[in-house]
């Protein structure tokens, strides 16, 4: 683990940057040594640990999950962050704390991880102490992984950290389910099963389970159903402000409070009543200002990054297809080029190779300024092509679009685009999940893949006579080497649905442009079909 930036927040502790990655793939977690405000780290101790890269959630108000997901920690990286907290405290010793909570919550779903599972045990074995605590928030997801991770940790919870050493907090942060569905977007137990899993978890000793609430904006706090759902043996009541992250700016569900607002008091003083205890969790300036919350990202990388996934966002909302409905506009695509005088080249799969052109990170990745969203919606086509034309032994190439220097190599592109993709940038490799073979990519610094004259030559050593075409942007690079191949004697063959542009109308207007003169525009489907048909044969 490399410490990669720290920032001391005032009057509760420090917070870190951590990059775990390996092989320049960064892996950025924040963690998290602090104090609740008010209370000496002597007498009470926290820290706050990543589960994983980023969140696979995406929580309305949640800074983590705007950032993206990239892949769950190991139990080895988790405790390394106990452990070098605890080193940084030489004064103060884990073992002999008389109150020293690790919570499982800064980034990341712990139960969408199975390794924070052995971690718990860990931590548990090396850290004997019964001033130590865990804790663990969830949004309890409904996911085949998730099922028995809960099942498990119910077990572990009582060998491991038995008499109130373990504090369990269902993020709910409404009681009714469609509100629910808005700030939490993902499947996830219904009220009702936490209420049946809360009433298990509690053995004689143990903390009450926490059911946590940050209503926005004109939210309420819904006593009813909350003593409707839940009872006051089993649980408590907590609530706290939405605080302003860039998700929740974005989204308008900021909710800070100092004070409590007396819509909530009064829902508070009610769920009393009724005998729940209840912990009215105010803003703190410390806290605000330190972002020391859950939620809330303290990094500027990490915020930069979240930032401009949050912008990525806005744009997929107005992106002309989806993985959804990108068969049924195929289907009309083709429908509006069948006035284009249709050339009858039939699909040889003995003959044919397969060109996937610039289906890259720079067009993929939602951090990147060239950042295609309708890519996104083609890369699933494009996998199954991938796929097809490997398990037929037909070559799959591909085409990078990267520049060494730009002064040397950029040529007009990098006048006219001023910002270009460098080559041995993580921008310049092919999507993963085409799983790339070193072999088979070939850098370009044109719009034509065959500006690269290795491929015509692989080509005719393969005896290669068709070639269909997918990847970005269809009115740029793909139309271009359809034209550059057609010149050069290739037959290509372009599927409408693993190809994209920056809209829709460009999109069209390339594909009306290659059938017209150059292409057979095709869907994959066909193709797959075609393939299949070839090797049945042989």
């Amino acid at each position: 683990m490399r410490i990669v930036e720290t920032r001391t927040a005032r009057g509760l502790g420090t917070l870190y940057l951590a990059d775990l990655g390996a092989a320049g793939r960064e892996r950025l977690v924040e963690f998290v040594d602090t104090r609740e405000p008010g209370v000496p780290k002597t007498r009470k101790w926290v820290l706050m640990i990543s589960t994983q890269v980023g969140c696979a959630v995406g929580c309305r108000m949640c800074d983590a999950g705007a950032a993206g997901f990239g892949g769950n920690l190991t139990s080895a990286e988790m405790l390394e962050q106990v452990s070098f907290v605890a080193r940084r405290n030489p004064a103060l010793d884990l073992r002999r704390h008389p109150k020293v909570k690790v919570h499982f919550a800064r980034m990341g779903e712990p139960s969408l991880n199975p390794a924070v599972l052995p971690a718990l045990r860990s931590l548990a074995r090396e850290v004997p102490n019964c001033g130590l605590i865990a804790s663990i928030s969830t949004v309890a997801p409904r996911t085949p992984v998730a099922e028995p991770w809960f099942e498990e940790l119910l077990r572990l919870k009582d060998e491991c950290y038995p008499d109130g050493r373990f504090q369990l907090q269902f993020s709910l942060h409404a009681a009714d389910e469609v509100r629910r569905s808005g700030i939490v977007p993902i499947r996830k137990w219904r009220l009702e099963t936490v209420a049946a899993f809360g009433r298990r978890w509690m053995r004689p000793g143990d903390r009450k389970v926490t059911l946590n609430f940050a209503p926005g904006p004109g939210e309420g706090l819904d006593d009813s159903a909350i003593a409707r759902v839940f009872d006051p043996e089993h649980f408590l009541v907590k609530v706290t402000p939405v605080n302003p992250t860039e998700t929740a700016l974005r989204g308008g569900c900021v909710r800070v409070w100092h004070r409590t607002p007396a819509d909530l008091g009064a829902a508070a003083c009610r769920l009393r009543r009724r005998g729940f205890t209840v912990i009215l969790s105010p803003s703190t300036a410390e806290e605000l200002d330190g972002e020391t919350s859950c939620g809330q990202l303290w990094s500027r990388r990490l915020k930069a990054a979240a930032a401009a996934a949050l912008r990525a966002r806005e744009r997929e909302a107005r992106s002309y297809v989806t993985v959804d409905s990108i068969g049924s506009k195929a289907a009309g695509w083709l429908k509006a080029l069948a006035c284009e005088r249709p050339r009858a080249v039939p699909f040889d799969p003995a003959r044919a190779a397969l060109l996937v052109v610039d289906m890259q990170e720079f067009f993929l990745d939602r951090r990147s300024p060239a950042y295609l969203p309708p890519a996104r919606a083609a890369l699933w086509n494009t996998r199954r092509l991938v796929e097809a034309f490997r398990r037929a032994g037909r070559p799959v190439l591909f085409s990078v679009h990267a520049h060494r220097d730009p002064r040397q190599d950029g040529g007009l592109m990098a006048g006219w685009w001023g910002e270009v993709c460098r080559a041995g940038s993580p921008e310049a490799r092919v999507a993963a999940v085409l799983e790339p073979r070193p072999a088979d990519v070939y850098r370009k610094t044109g719009y034509s893949v065959f500006s690269n004259p290795k491929l015509a030559a692989r080509l005719r050593a393969a005896r290669v006579s068709q070639l269909v075409l997918a990847g970005v942007k269809t009115d740029l690079c793909v139309e271009s080497t359809a034209r550059a191949a057609f010149d050069l004697g290739w037959h290509t063959f372009v599927a409408a649905d693993a190809t994209a542009s920056r809209t829709e109308e460009q999109h069209v207007s390339a594909l009306r442009s290659l059938a017209r003169g150059f292409s057979v525009v095709t869907r994959a489907d066909e193709v797959l079909a075609r393939l299949a048909r070839g090797a049945g044969k042989s």
